[in-house]
């Protein structure tokens, strides 16, 4: 593209909100250089492309009408009740009068980026998840649809019409697998009281095909039905993608199985996947209750691995918006995967691109990358109940939308969901099939 294109905004104020969505619009997404500009003259003298960021319109450029969102801090209850359509796209944050595009699109991708509706509310579940069940997005159905991506692209083709000799960054449609690594083995490596007990289970409930397996397992005769790392290396070699496998290597039963092994699990299954993947933390349940566990388990992870540890996810999808992510940021990660719905499928932030995390309660731009997924193995099995086909004919929609903004399709699989069984097997020519 040769030198970085730029554009001038004409603006009442300057405010780290402001500077944050303008900078993920062009210069993540677009590949321009925003420059902010308080001065009219300033504005009617350049010969950048423009945009007039005021309720009035300028001389020239496009016009959008500040909604008030970017100038204000902390948060407010804000009640989004009316969403209009443009060309089947929602838009939030409508125009008072007449302008370029209808809505403020800077505050509408900023209050979808910052999750900014996830900030003093109510709405969580048993495991204090923000719910995703009441307000203007559930209601409207806006989570299955990349609203900050349609609304980028509402802004770029305006500006195509305006200034056609402008040109943009080019991105390319990504895949990339993520597999979640809480129970490595289901016999292997068990503590002894636990691989007791399961013994006595299963002889107690007369799951003689169970025990069969569990024997043969213990005694070297047969692969343990969980270790599917075999399958999951050789076909991400094969499309020449590497994935991220996230290890729990900390916690408590009920919630983190890990705690029935001895350590010997996981040194046995990241030396194996080493060759072929990345790793990344999975922090454990608790760690919402209790964060210094974060600091603790990457060291752990990074003791094992050899490696830096910059990359996480939480167990269970269990953070809240700010303090899980100030918490990521204290204990030195980078990149966060964490960013979707247990309970539904689809965009969470409204995008299918990285973006950074945006801390309104401290009104700060941070450097903590987030990678929003789109879609969970466990969350078609545990809340949809759908079969291995269903998932995948809703998986296949979900690439499409990721496709046509030119994202990063990221799905959280688990190494259990391909164990060999009939069930197990369809899963794995899900997995395979997304490749295509």
């Amino acid at each position: 593209m040769g030198q970085l294109q730029q554009i001038v905004i004409l603006t009442e104020f300057d405010s780290p909100r402001l500077r944050y969505v303008v900078q993920h619009i062009f210069g993540n997404i677009l590949g321009i250089e925003p420059i902010l500009c308080q001065q009219e003259e300033e504005y009617n003298s350049s010969s950048l492309p423009k945009i007039c960021y005021m309720p009035a319109a300028g001389k020239e450029g496009l016009h959008i009408i500040p909604a008030g969102l970017l100038k204000e801090q902390g948060t407010t209850t804000y009640q989004l009740t009316d969403v209009k359509l443009h060309q089947q796209v929602p838009l939030i944050f409508q125009s008072p009068n007449p302008d370029s595009l209808g809505f403020d699109v800077f505050s509408a991708i900023f209050f979808v980026l910052s999750r900014y509706e996830e900030y003093n509310t109510a709405q969580i579940d048993s495991h204090g998840r923000y719910l995703p069940t009441t307000g203007v997005f559930a209601t409207n159905n806006l989570y299955a649809i990349p609203v900050v991506d349609e609304w980028v692209k509402i802004l770029k083709n305006k500006l195509i019409e305006l200034y056609p000799r402008l040109t943009f960054k080019k991105h390319t449609y990504t895949y990339l697998p993520t597999i979640d690594v809480d129970m490595p083995y289901a016999y292997r490596f068990k503590k002894l009281p636990y691989a007791i007990g399961g013994t006595v289970k299963n002889v107690y409930r007369a799951e003689w095909q169970s025990l069969k397996t569990r024997l043969e397992v213990i005694l070297g005769r047969k692969t343990d039905p969980y270790d599917t790392f075999d399958f999951l290396n050789i076909t991400t070699a094969k499309y020449s993608v590497t994935p991220i496998y996230f290890y729990l290597c900390n916690g408590q039963k009920p919630h983190d199985p890990i705690a029935a092994y001895r350590k010997r699990a996981l040194i046995d299954a990241i030396g194996r996947n080493k060759p072929f993947a990345l790793a990344g933390l999975h922090n454990s349940y608790h760690s919402l209750d209790n964060p210094t566990l974060i600091e603790a388990e990457r060291k752990k992870l990074e003791s094992i691995s050899g490696n830096p540890i910059v990359r996480s996810r939480f167990h269970y999808i269990r953070f809240q918006i700010p303090v899980s992510y100030q918490h990521l940021i204290q204990a030195g990660i980078a990149e966060d995967y964490s960013m979707g719905f247990a309970s539904i499928n689809g965009f969470r932030a409204g995008t299918s691109h990285p973006f950074f995390f945006y801390d309104l309660s401290r009104e700060t731009i941070t450097n903590l990358k987030l990678f929003p997924f789109q879609a969970m193995d466990a969350t078609y099995v545990y809340y949809l109940k759908y079969s291995p086909q269903a998932a995948y004919e809703d998986m296949i929609q979900i690439r499409e939308r990721v496709r046509q903004h030119e994202g990063t399709l990221i799905i959280i699989w688990h190494n259990n969901t391909f164990e060999p069984t009939p069930e197990g097997m369809q899963w794995r020519r899900v997995f395979e099939a997304m490749f295509e």
